[in-house]
């Protein structure tokens, strides 16, 4: 086990929850590519950063970061999780990246290379911290003065259609759970209180621009009822269905995806916020 100071979490995404991210990892990362753009689009990576993807799941953004670094630049991703750090490890070589590396690590106590990074990112990654401030005070020892943070955060789950579309057709079964204080999808979705321990963690110029990007969840609506059930809070109200309405659930849940269905798929809006700040130290 690595150092950790989020063992609920090491021990999820170690679990069935890191072991379904793993074996969904190319679906799941169609899924959020318009995310992925969102992001670096904002990161504007150049020539010869040294990047650190912190929380980097299966590893896609971390090899993206690494191939806008250039040859001159590198990334490292940093997980908890060794099913999705093992994906993205056989990615790395399969794809030849040579200036990218993993490692399973706790970014809130994790010894990152003093001062070596000009820009962390991360996709929906430190929503989980178990000490946000203890994290991003991590990572900015870890960075140069100056350097970049880029990170990609939900929105209140309100403003999101992917899952209160598909929540109003299984709550006409199922059970909503109760909403438990501390790391969550929705842990960093107000950007004051974001703001407020990125100041404390070291960083200015802090801000969180709401943006809405629209999500592919499935081919059809059998498909896109499939994957949203799959894993993630679609997995959780319908783990609350009795074995004997599951069909009635499921039957329901495709009726309302196929309203978004289209030539290219069930379509549905994600609502994120991208927050940029810089390092206060020069």
């Amino acid at each position: 086990m690595t150092d950790t100071a989020n063992a609920e979490q090491y021990e999820l995404w170690n679990g069935d929850a890191g072991r379904r991210w793993a074996e969904q990892a190319a679906r799941r990362d169609q899924v959020l590519a318009p995310v992925a753009d969102a992001l670096f689009e904002f990161a504007e990576i150049r020539d010869g950063d040294s990047v650190l993807d912190v929380a980097c799941g299966c590893g896609a953004t971390t090899l993206r970061a690494a191939r806008d670094a250039g040859p001159t630049g590198s990334a490292l991703g940093i997980d908890i999780s060794q099913p999705m750090l093992s994906v993205a490890r056989s990615r790395a070589s399969e794809q030849a990246v040579p200036n990218v590396r993993f490692e399973q690590a706790d970014a809130q106590v994790h010894a990152l290379d003093a001062a070596a990074y000009d820009i962390a990112i991360s996709r929906f990654g430190t929503m989980f911290f178990a000490d946000p401030r203890a994290a991003f005070a991590n990572i900015a020892r870890a960075s140069r003065g100056r350097a970049r943070l880029r990170l990609v955060t939900w929105q209140p789950s309100a403003a999101n259609d992917w899952l209160t579309i598909p929540g109003a057709a299984l709550l006409r079964y199922a059970t909503a759970p109760e909403q438990a204080p501390g790391p969550g999808m929705f842990a960093q979705s107000d950007p004051r209180a974001l703001a407020d321990t990125l100041t404390s963690a070291g960083y200015d110029g802090i801000r969180s621009i709401p943006v809405t990007v629209s999500l592919t969840v499935g081919a059809d609506a059998a498909d896109a009822a499939s994957y949203l059930t799959a894993s993630g809070p679609g997995r959780i109200l319908l783990d609350t269905v009795a074995e004997d309405d599951r069909p009635a659930a499921m039957e329901t849940l495709e009726l309302a995806l196929g309203e978004h269905a289209g030539a290219a798929g069930v379509r549905l809006d994600a609502a994120i916020w991208v927050t940029s700040a810089t390092l206060k130290r020069p």
